[in-house]
């Protein structure tokens, strides 16, 4: 029973992740190959990350005598990636699973249903700690030589080291399970958390070389910090490098005592939060005038409501908008540097205009929210295709969400920098012209693209957004759009016409193209529409 169940949460997990490249399609060898290079790409680069990582710590902890202290900055690495990897599915699998009420109806013990979720989330984080030990192990291979012993005792601690960001996701999946009960807009605390984790990791990644510049300088001073504050992690390290059974015995204990006292916990009271449908409170009706708006703006309302219900959808589309806003926040924080870098590089002064035009192009290129707006309608397409309302004007309103959400950020960020910077006259009227422009093309392209890929076959949106290949069309097309006008620029025009000249040029083009998207999504694109 517990191995059909363990099979039923990899075909789901499979399903999850590689639905619609593999479901009733025979794919050439060309996709096939394509596919295999791109994974190839993605986990290569993974692995490179982590080695150029491990190849500034090894060395001067070695020569410190700290080298458990690198496995232990290694095992902190794994552990901080896989929980940040699993906690949400954690909270989805556990104890907001769809088949919960289907399973606990059938003669199955809760403690097998909860094994086999667990199991999955344990093999994730075997997954995700890998790209983390290999090259860490490797590089430290590489520079003292391998030893059977260390190799035993590396082998052990992996097979160990995931059960403890295991059980922290339970802990915390649990406590968001809590508060998403108990909030009327349940997907605020996945918006809040994504965000706060996505924050965390540039952060972190801003300051890398700070923190290893600090381990390095002060490893002795970190290393007594993680004894006595990280104390698994000191001695993971040391059961590693100096093959210390005792440290294995207490780093084992600490892995498989907590894990074993939460799963005993949840088994016992699996049911009962499985079963357990608190909800929000109650809104009290309150009679109203009713408000009476044109099937366009409607339509508008309707995309909008969908876009801010769906927290995948948005942190997946529309990250260039916090990047946008990002840049703000920079050129007001930053000023001071940024004029220090044109005194000492007077001639970009007269460029600085041209290129904040090119920057807020590029990030407002990186939205593509239009390119899965169409697959997204899913089952419920027939209820848009049915409406009394032309065609057209359907997909209209899927690109005009797309430019409402992505505008005001926009205009936010082009008065900053028109406050900030000495701009001549066009580059300050441009700086809000060519971005939009850029913006309502992207709209428009996302939404055609859309026609010619749609996916409906997706069991949750994010699988419609992140691998639908419109979205992956339509952003590297847009990025490639603002990217030629400024190759052709820079390779042939650049000594014969004016870069304020060339914005008014490029303005004109993106305007152009995307009033020729509009003529085609009211004529050739309605047709194909309605008979998806």
């Amino acid at each position: 029973m517990f191995r059909a169940l363990l099979k039923t949460r990899f075909l789901a997990l499979n399903s999850y992740l590689f639905r619609g490249y593999n479901k009733g399609k025979k794919h050439g060898p060309l996709f096939k190959l394509g596919m295999g290079a791109l994974v190839i790409y993605i986990i290569g680069a993974m692995f490179l990350s982590f080695s150029m990582l491990f190849v500034t710590l090894c060395k001067p902890l070695m020569n410190m005598g700290l080298e458990w202290l690198y496995f232990a900055l290694a095992g902190i690495v794994a552990a901080a990636l896989s929980f940040i990897g699993s906690v949400f599915v954690a909270q989805t699998q556990l104890y907001a699973a769809r088949d919960n009420d289907l399973l606990l109806s059938m003669p199955i013990p809760a403690r097998l249903i909860l094994a086999s979720r667990m199991g999955m989330l344990l093999l994730l984080n075997y997954l995700y700690q890998t790209f983390i030990l290999i090259p860490a192990v490797w590089i430290y291979f590489d520079a003292a030589g391998a030893e059977p012993s260390t190799l035993i005792m590396f082998i052990l601690v992996s097979l160990l080291l995931p059960l403890i960001p295991l059980t922290l996701s339970c802990i915390v999946g649990w406590i968001i399970a809590l508060i998403v009960e108990r909030l009327r807009n349940k997907n605020i605390i996945t918006m809040i958390l994504s965000l706060g984790f996505l924050a965390a990791y540039f952060i972190v990644f801003s300051q890398m070389n700070r923190y290893i510049t600090a381990l390095v300088e002060k490893g002795a001073a970190i290393g007594d910090a993680i004894k006595k504050v990280v104390f698994p992690a000191y001695h993971m390290g040391l059961a590693i490098t100096e093959g210390n059974v005792l440290s294995l015995v207490i780093f084992a204990l600490c892995a498989i005592v907590p894990f074993a006292v939460v799963y005993i916990i949840l088994s016992k009271s699996f049911i009962r939060i499985a079963t357990s449908k608190r909800g929000a409170n109650k809104i009290k009706y309150k009679e109203e005038a009713l408000k009476v708006s044109s099937a366009r703006g409607a339509l508008i309302k309707k995309e909008l409501r969908h876009f801010v219900s769906s927290p995948m959808y948005m942190l997946n589309s529309a990250l260039g908008i916090i990047f946008i806003l990002i840049l703000a926040g920079g050129a007001i924080v930053k000023r001071d540097m940024i004029f220090q870098v044109l005194e000492i590089a007077p001639e970009f002064r007269s460029f600085t205009g041209p290129l904040l035009c090119i920057i807020l192009s590029a990030l407002t290129a990186t939205n593509f929210i239009s390119a899965p707006s169409i697959s997204l309608e899913g089952k419920n397409l027939w209820i848009a295709q049915s409406l009394p309302v032309d065609g057209g004007e359907v997909l209209m309103s899927k690109a005009y969400m797309h430019m409402i959400v992505c505008i005001p950020p926009l205009l936010i960020t082009s008065t900053v920098c028109n406050v900030i910077f000495d701009l001549s006259l066009i580059s300050r009227i441009f700086l809000y012209l060519l971005p939009i422009a850029v913006t309502a093309f992207t709209a428009f392209l996302g939404v055609v693209i859309n026609l010619k890929f749609p996916k409906f076959d997706w069991v949750n949106e994010t699988v419609a957004v992140k691998q639908g290949i419109s979205s992956l069309i339509a952003m590297f097309g847009s990025m490639a759009f603002v990217a030629l006008p400024v190759i052709i620029y820079i390779k042939f025009l650049v000594d014969s016409l004016s870069a304020d000249i060339y914005l008014i040029i490029c303005t004109g083009v993106f305007a152009l193209l995307s009033l020729g998207l509009v003529r085609y999504l009211k004529t050739r694109g309605r047709e194909i529409f309605m008979h998806l």
